[in-house]
């Protein structure tokens, strides 16, 4: 299997944690409320629908990375387990018997064993390039500029070699889609370099011009970028990026000031603000219905567009000083904002006209707040703070469990509220 042999140098515990996301979206799937398009990206085992299934293999490649097994070695125990559970069917072709996966209670055909390998490879270069990600994410200020490399032998795609050698920011749009594997056996990788690497070999920097693909056969809706005179599109199933919704800037490393700017890079960049806008155009649709509702009708309603939406991103949205610290009494000094709040905050703040500009003033809120004030939710905090005449108020609460941080929401007060408040 040396297709996968790379697999053995990567470190398990960043394999499991990707590997855990992927289970832990599943688990939060509800089967017969949520549509078929948010099952297919949670998983991402082509033409497979039970997720009794996913999540049986899933869970095997968890165990497989935990306990150092083999390739063949977890090809080996999984089927002995679809077999128990009466997943594995055998049928004559001609004078040879054939073994096929199957779900028991569809009849739905998922293949021969022989798919499991490409299952093992995607999913475990999907970690891989997970990792890579988050150490090259982490070592951002000082290798910026991230270079695109293919392989460049005979089994390279045409399409992946005329990116080979192209140079953009860590922080520009390409890098949200086009971070690789690109597609079913993508070989290619990234490089990060330095400004001083870029200024030596007078190597240009890019900002990649994106734009909407849509295949009139299908109807498909995905991402290109133009790279001369023809547009690069990813392979069907590998137009997200796997590293992002595992990402965690460690932050913790860097001393307050240095990673407070991170932080304003992060949510002044054009990555969010493409996300932001992603999430506005997928909103849109259910708006009205949401804004008829009220009560638990429109509670339910909206927990059930999150489930559909929400991809599992995470921004870092400030950090805290060490005089909040003190306050909140936890050693924790990142704030996350996730996908799932960016969604809440888009339907409830349309009164107050936010857009994506207005989050890029969250990390100065966070690292130097005019007051801090203790929430009646135990573990909630609520961040007060005057923004050229607009009085804004941000309410984080602190997961100890878990050790995370996350913003619970971002909104404007009224003058009474304000002095209330303060007075």
């Amino acid at each position: 299997m040396s297709d996968v042999s790379f697999a053995f140098n990567l470190a398990p515990e960043k394999a499991i944690e990707f590997l855990k996301q992927k289970r832990l979206y599943l688990n939060g799937v509800d089967i017969d409320e949520l549509q078929l398009s948010a099952r297919g990206r949670a998983a991402k085992i082509a033409n497979l629908t039970s997720l009794e299934m996913m999540q049986d293999i899933y869970q095997s490649l968890i165990d497989a990375k935990a306990e150092g097994k083999a390739f063949g070695e977890w090809r080996k125990g999984l089927l002995a387990h679809l077999d128990k559970k009466g997943w594995l069917h055998t049928e004559k072709v001609g004078r040879k018997q054939k073994t096929l996966i199957a779900d028991p209670k569809t009849g739905e055909v998922f293949g021969t064993p022989w798919r499991l390998n490409t299952i093992y490879r995607t999913n475990v270069q999907a970690a891989y390039s997970a990792q890579r990600y988050q150490q090259q994410r982490d070592n951002a200020l000082h290798r910026p500029y991230w270079q695109y490399s293919a392989v460049g032998d005979s089994r390279t795609r045409p399409s992946h070699a005329a990116l080979n050698g192209k140079v953009y920011r860590y922080d520009d749009p390409f890098w949200r889609t086009f971070y690789p594997p690109n597609g079913f056996n993508c070989r290619c990788s990234v490089i990060a370099l330095s400004q001083r690497q870029v200024d030596k070999e007078n190597i240009t920097v890019e900002t990649a011009e994106l734009e909407e693909y849509i295949n009139e056969k299908t109807d498909y809706r995905t991402t290109g970028v133009k790279v001369g005179d023809r547009v690069f599109i990813a392979d069907k199933g590998f137009d997200y990026h796997a590293g992002r919704s595992v990402y965690k800037p460690n932050l913790d490393r860097y001393p307050e000031q240095l990673a407070h700017q991170f932080a304003k890079r992060e949510m002044s960049g054009e990555s969010f603000k493409l996300d932001y806008q992603q999430l506005q155009r997928e909103l849109t649709p259910y708006l009205a219905q949401l804004a008829k509702l009220t009560g638990t009708d429109k509670s339910n309603k909206l927990v059930e567009v999150r489930n559909l939406l929400r991809k599992e991103y995470k921004f870092a949205a400030g950090v805290l000083s060490e005089t909040t610290q003190e306050i909140m009494q936890t050693p924790l000094k990142t704030v996350w904002l996730s996908d799932d709040s960016l969604i809440k905050q888009i339907v409830n703040r349309e009164s107050q006209a936010f857009t994506a500009d207005d989050y890029a003033i969250l990390p100065d809120i966070l690292y130097q707040p005019t007051k801090v004030v203790e929430d009646n939710i135990q573990d909630n905090y609520r961040f007060y703070h005057n923004v050229n005449g607009k009085k804004m108020v941000i309410v984080i609460k602190v997961l100890r469990k878990t050790n995370e941080i996350f913003l619970q929401s971002f909104r404007q007060v009224s003058e009474k509220q304000w002095k209330k408040v303060f007075e």
